[in-house]
């Protein structure tokens, strides 16, 4: 599976720390190979985000993204609160 990122999300992301950068490079890869992985817990957004998708990369961090035809749009990371 394909992806690509917005600025914003590549901003955000290489501002992470250690562990959570190390997650988030293993939560792309097992998003990568299947983007339904239950450990994920990708999820369909509802209300003003309702054109999203969101899957966790830890307990509080979350990754926005957007399907474009086959390929995922990742849009957005931060904590539940700055995401949503």
């Amino acid at each position: 599976m394909r992806f690509s990122a917005s600025s914003r999300f590549l901003r955000r992301a290489r501002k992470l720390k250690e562990p959570q950068a190390t997650m988030l490079r293993a939560a792309l890869r097992r998003f990568a190979a299947d983007p339904k992985d239950p450990l994920l817990r990708t999820h369909k957004l509802k209300g003003d985000l309702d054109p999203y998708w969101a899957f966790s990369v830890d307990d509080d961090l979350r990754v926005l993204f957007r399907w474009d035809d086959d390929e995922a749009f990742l849009v957005n990371i931060g904590t539940h609160n700055e995401v949503y």
